[in-house]
This record gives structure tokens, sequence and C-alpha cells, in this order.
């Protein structure tokens, strides 16, 4: 779940291309994705014959810990997850599946949640695409279909599409929180997307509201990145053609605090999380002095500034982190310093550096409300390894017999890690949840 009380991947994806056509469309049930043909899975299930039972594999690291991996599929190994976009408290998981060649579309989302795998329709049979990016606490799941070329903004409750018209020929769904209240950005014009006017609504149930930018940035494109349970928005706005990026947050028709100009004019590099208290957290270019990157946490209507460990810089925004802000205030993100590349968790207005699992840089993806972290670290071979970070140690994340690497995608309010490790001949890569003991 994006920015809200829960965690947000899909923040990151962009879904490049998007159209929408203006027909309203009703509420279609969860069904076959294509009826009659070949592969295509069942809503619900989404079984596909031919898998390798998704056991429980379970291993002992080098340092001493026993790790249990479960397979993001169902229990007989159909439908894996073949990419991960947000995961909610439940540690219920939003991503994609591969239908197989001949189907439309080929790659529809779907949820993982406890050992089941529910697989996401499009409101109508002939959608060419369909993508979900948002997933809430009540796996409801929020994000477009595609049909003759145009996009429609689309929640899914209980596995049913609803599209969301805002009015606009164009639209997508940016954000979701828990309450079912979706921001949607729209727009008239073929590729909209870097043009203007542009909309952006808050839709709760059948209300449409507009969030409208502050005075001074009127004709800039922005869309809500996220949406917390007290239907606070986080907007970010950017210039076509421009390097400049803007940002402010809005709840109840009224800007709260605008991040545009952290250090001078135009300073911002970009936000990177809203939590379920309203705090913002985000990055900047320093006008100021090196380190020329640093990080800001807006908490209590006050702006708070901070450099890295190491006096090295402070990057929270990068697209690979999931969760850079937790709800407690606690802040991850990357430093670059003498010591090298270092994921860093802030809490308690304190930066530490988490370290490396033997080699020379490191990043974090995620943090949850446990003060755990995730991430990717190098070995001292070169290689790299999922990490799981509690209680000032970094355990590596080894791969599960038969694999050759593992990676991080996020962090579960659970402890667990959710990632991905590649076979050892590297003709394919698996989705699993990790649960160190």
């Amino acid at each position: 779940m994006s920015g809200g009380s829960g965690q947000g991947i899909g923040r990151r994806a962009v879904v490049a291309g998007m159209a929408l056509g203006a027909t309203a469309l009703s509420t279609a049930p969860a069904r076959a994705l294509t009826a009659g043909r070949a592969k295509a899975p069942a809503a619900g299930t989404g079984a596909r014959p031919g898998r390798t039972p998704a056991a429980v594999t379970r291993w002992r690291t080098a340092s001493g810990h026993t790790v249990l991996a479960r397979p993001l599929a169902n229990p007989d190994g159909s439908n894996p997850l073949v990419e991960i976009w947000d995961v909610n408290r439940h540690g219920h998981v939003l991503g994609m599946i591969d239908a197989g060649e001949g189907t439309t579309p080929q790659w529809p989302s779907a949820i993982w949640a406890d050992g089941r795998v529910t697989v996401l329709p499009p409101p109508v049979a002939d959608a060419a695409d369909c993508g979900a990016r948002h997933l809430n606490d009540s796996d409801q799941a929020a994000g477009y279909y595609t049909v003759g070329g145009r996009t429609h903004a689309t929640l899914w409750t209980g596995g049913v599409p609803r599209v969301l018209d805002i009015g606009t020929v164009y639209s997508e769904a940016t954000a979701l929180n828990n309450l079912g209240q979706v921001a949607v950005f729209g727009y008239d014009v073929p590729s909209g997307d870097t043009a203007t006017p542009s909309k952006a609504c808050l839709v709760d149930g059948t209300t449409v509201t507009t969030i409208a930018p502050p005075p001074a940035r009127q004709g800039i494109t922005f869309s809500a990145v996220a949406v917390n349970d007290r239907g606070e928005a986080l907007m970010r706005g950017y210039i076509p053609q421009s390097p400049m990026r803007l940002a402010y947050l809005w709840r109840d028709g009224t800007t709260v605090a605008d991040f545009t100009d952290i250090d001078g004019t135009w300073s911002l590099m970009g936000v990177a999380g809203l939590n379920s208290r309203g705090d913002v957290v985000g990055d900047y270019s320093s006008q100021s002095g090196p380190p020329t990157t640093r990080a800001f946490l807006w908490s209590g209507g006050t702006l708070t500034t901070f450099t890295g460990p190491h006096n090295g810089t402070a990057s929270v925004s990068d697209y690979s982190i999931q969760r850079a802000l937790n709800d407690l205030g606690d802040v991850v993100g990357f430093s670059n310093s003498a010591v090298g590349q270092r994921p860093f968790l802030r809490s308690g207005g304190t930066a530490t550096d988490l370290g490396t699992l033997g080699g020379t840089s490191a990043r974090a993806v995620g943090v949850n409300n446990a003060r755990q972290v995730a991430g990717g670290s190098s070995l001292a071979n070169g290689s790299w390894s999922a990490f799981l970070w509690r209680a000032g140690e970094m355990i590596a994340i080894t791969p599960p017999p038969g694999y050759a690497g593992t990676g991080a995608s996020a962090i579960t309010e659970q402890g667990d890690v959710l990632g991905w490790a590649t076979t050892v001949d590297g003709t394919r890569t698996d989705y699993f949840r990790w649960t160190v003991l």
C-alpha cells in the first residue's frame, strides 16, 4: 500500500504509455481471464499445470541462522509471482504472473495471500493490459486496465474490478489507503503524462474530490504518490523536459506544506514516503555545501534535514527503496561517504550505518515498524545477497538449495524478507518469502 499505514513498492512502478477511454464501464465479476485460450489461469487460484509443488524449503546459513523459504505461488506450484509490486500489513503480496503466450493480458496482476494466488481480472474481456500496483490491508488493489489504446483507473475489491471515472479520457490509480480511498491521475491528451493540463483526484466511493495544487504551482503536472488513512495525499510534480521536481502535502482541500524549495529554489530531488501520522520524507540537493545530497523529514509541522553516517550523503527517494519511512518516523536510505556506499537507519535523530556483508557496498529496500530493515549487500567475493538487519545484526539470506544468488524487494511487518533467487544455471528467477528464525 503506497505510503499509507502500510508499505509501498508501487511507488516505483511507472506504467509507461497508458491510455484510457472515457467509456463508463460497470463492475465485472471475477472470472477466467481469457475463456477458451490455452494456459489461461482462472481468477481465484490462477491454476496452471505443470509446476513443481510450492514446498517450503528450510536450511541453515553459515552464520547459524535457520531460514524458511516459501515460494510466492499456489500450493501446487502454479502461477508463481514473477514480480513484486506491493505488500500489506498482513504480509499479502501484490505482484504479477505470466499467464502464457497467446493470452490477453499475458501479465495480469495477482495477490498472494496465505499460500494462495488470486488473479485480478480486467473489467472487459478484450483488455490488452491490466495491472494493479497498490494493495491495502483489506486486499483491495488499485491500478489500471487498457482497452483500445486507452487506460482506465481501476479498483479491485474481493477480486472484482470497478472502473474509477474522474471525467478524463485517460487515467490511472496512483495510490490507495486502508479506507479504500484511491488517488487517480487523469489527462485528456495522448501521452498526457508529460503534458498539461492534467487532473489529480481522490476517489472515495462515488465522491470525487479534485486535489488542486498550490496557487504558485498552477499549470504543473502533479500526481499523488501516497495517500494515508487520514486522507492526506503526498503530491509529486514535474515540468516536462526539465529536471525540476516539486512536491506538496495536501489535506482537506489545503496545501499543508510545500517541499519544492527545501534549500533554495528547485532544490528538491524527490519524495519517498508518507506515513500514517502525516510524516513526509524526501531528499534534496544541498546548496549549503557538501554533502551534496541530503534528506529531510517533515513531522508535526517541523522540517528536519540530515546527512548520512560519516557525514556522507543521504538518499531516500531512489526507485530501489520500497519503504523509506515507517509509522514511527524512522527512515532508511543509503549513504555515500569515505567508507563507501552503506545503508542507514535513522531513528531518534541518529543515522546508524548498517554495514555490509563483507563487501564494499550495500543498500536498504525498506524498514518495518519493528525497525527491521531488508536490503542487498555485496559479499567479499563480489557477489550480492539479500539481507535482514535486526537488533544490530545484518543476516545474509543465503541462496536456497539449487539457487546461486538472492535479492530483496521488501520487508513485511512480520519481519520476513520478500525477494528473489536465481537458479544455479541462471535460467530462472523465483520469488520467495524468507523467514529468518
